[in-house]
């Protein structure tokens, strides 16, 4: 899915279904940007019936012989495929420009703190970091592609971290191996990517509530594996990519579609776009835009505010 913002504002629910396995950030197709301010609920679930009051269901290719794109104006789901692992993604999401109904000021801290090496969370553990901004004491290596090291915190399967913020000399964020939850974490100025979900069972929930992430010249939020991934009450302003899950692993899945209801969008270009995919890592071509067999949705499904 590959879902763009041009400017001002976007609701919309969705639905993608695929199935997702580890793969290297880099190897990611599909993706959502947006430059204006976002509050961002979201809920995966990696059963059918999972609850949502509209939906737009999307993955990024058929055996990259045909991928399915949404391009709107804030929010992207994009899942990609493996031989192993499912994931659904339901979401709710709200994005407008200079928006009263929220905030899109950084909290205050009570602290500061630098980290010498990643801060390791064990399974089933929980770290609160009272408020804290805590950071690596580095600089941002922009794009460049980091590593667990290079992570602030890394959270082992069961793992919580809650209350903090992330400072902005860092270079990976968050790192999840597993089913993982956050509350109230903040990013003051997101490097290669905010939060990255390393490794994750089909059966997998990660939970996201509140917190929220400026300043992402990429993505926010990285899915790498199956399962759940789940997120509430969390804001974002100036980014990128808000979701982004593995959209070109080794082995691909087939017949994936992109089904939208009930959104309403801003100054947007394209809802869903097909594409010619394929198997070498290369940009694929555009096919087609529209309702399709792949993009399935009419103009009675979009409203433009």
């Amino acid at each position: 899915m590959k879902v763009q913002s041009l400017s001002a504002a976007i609701f919309l629910s969705f639905v993608a279904t695929a199935v997702a396995a580890p793969c290297d950030d880099s190897d990611d197709r599909s993706f959502a940007t947006g430059s204006s301010f976002s509050s961002f609920a979201a809920a995966t679930s990696s059963s059918a019936a999972a609850e949502t009051t509209s939906a737009a269901a999307e993955s990024s290719s058929s055996a990259y012989e045909s991928s399915s794109y949404a391009e709107s104006s804030s929010v992207s789901s994009e899942t990609a495929s493996s031989a192993t692992g499912s994931a659904t993604t339901t979401a709710s999401v709200t994005a407008k420009a200079n928006s009263a109904a929220a905030s899109t000021a950084l909290p205050a801290s009570s602290g500061s703190s630098t980290l010498s090496a990643v801060q390791t969370i064990a399974a089933g553990e929980t770290y609160d970091g009272g408020m804290y901004m805590i950071d690596r004491g580095v600089s941002c290596t922009g794009q460049d592609e980091g590593g667990d090291s290079d992570a602030v915190f890394e959270l082992e399967d069961g793992a919580t971290l809650s209350n903090v913020i992330i400072g902005p000399n860092q270079i990976e964020g968050v790192h999840c191996y597993g089913s993982c939850t956050l509350d109230n974490v903040w990013w003051s100025a997101v490097c290669e990517d905010a939060f990255t979900i390393k490794e994750q069972d089909a059966d997998g929930t990660t939970t996201i509530t509140g917190g929220g992430a400026f300043g992402a010249d990429d993505k926010v939020f990285q899915h790498n594996g199956g399962g759940t991934l789940s997120v509430s009450g969390f804001t974002v302003d100036d980014f990128g990519k808000l979701y982004r899950s593995c959209g070109n692993c080794d082995s691909i899945n087939y017949g994936d579609t992109a089904t939208f209801t009930n959104i309403e969008i801003s100054d947007v270009e394209t809802i869903c776009a097909e594409y010619e995919g394929n198997d070498t890592g290369d940009e694929p071509e555009e096919i087609s835009t529209g309702p399709s067999d792949y993009c399935i949705y009419s103009t009675s499904d979009i409203t433009e505010s």
